[in-house]
């Protein structure tokens, strides 16, 4: 749950290309480890192998829930098409998590359930993974004092839901007061590169074997990705 501290923090920013940016999400790290596992694979002798991929949210990792997924991936994919696996991977398990944090059990509190910077920070934080650039550079980030401006006026952006990976904009309230209201617009060229498979279901790259929800209860146990 993105708060206003977040801003002076310096961990929640705001670019005039993708809208607000949390910068724990577009750090890529579960899609650099993601990669790693794919690529880990082709060392098995079987000519497919699994991977396990979590998102998890706690308070350290004592106190915590998990949402994880299990994937049965071909060997001998191309680059391209690993690439391709780790972002339907990623995109699959989102929307999974995004909606447990949006439901009754966590919205009463929380309103951290597709907040509108979730998703087009986590593919940011592909992209800057698989192509190790820091494409922050590239999204023309805001002033603190702008980004202030514009929290403060629209309110908390876990107010906007955003069940898309698509920039959703928010134009500065004193530089366009006629057009003060968010609006969703297109990605940059560089987060369009590589596509996600849409039919899961026929792919012969891989197989969605199950879904899994974890609790961690006082017993300090680490979300990570898995090869099996």
């Amino acid at each position: 749950m993105s708060k206003r501290s977040d801003i002076e923090k310096g961990t929640l920013v705001y670019t005039e290309v993708l809208g607000w940016v949390d910068l724990a999400h577009a750090k890529g790290d579960d899609a650099r480890a993601l990669m790693a596992a794919i690529n880990s694979g082709e060392e098995r002798i079987e000519d497919h192998f699994i991977v396990i991929y979590s998102q998890y949210m706690g308070k350290g990792f004592k106190y915590g829930t998990s949402k994880t997924t299990r994937w049965k991936i071909r060997k001998g994919l191309s680059s391209h098409d690993k690439k391709r696996v780790a972002l339907t991977i990623i995109i699959y398990t989102s929307h999974l998590f995004e909606s447990y944090q949006g439901s009754p059990l966590f919205s009463w509190y929380s309103d951290s359930g597709y907040s509108g910077e979730d998703l087009v920070s986590n593919l940011l934080g592909f992209y800057r993974a698989v192509d190790n650039i820091n494409y922050l550079l590239q999204l023309r980030v805001a002033s603190q004092a702008d980004t202030f401006i514009r929290w403060d006026y629209y309110g908390p952006i876990g107010q906007y839901k955003n069940k898309e990976f698509r920039p959703l904009l928010f134009p500065h309230p004193e530089k366009y007061p006629n057009n003060a209201r968010p609006y969703y617009t297109v990605l940059p060229e560089f987060m369009k590169s590589v596509s996600p498979i849409n039919n899961i279901e026929k792919s012969d790259l891989l197989t969605h074997l199950n879904d899994k929800t974890g609790f961690n209860i006082g017993v300090e146990r680490r979300v990570t990705i898995q090869i099996e």
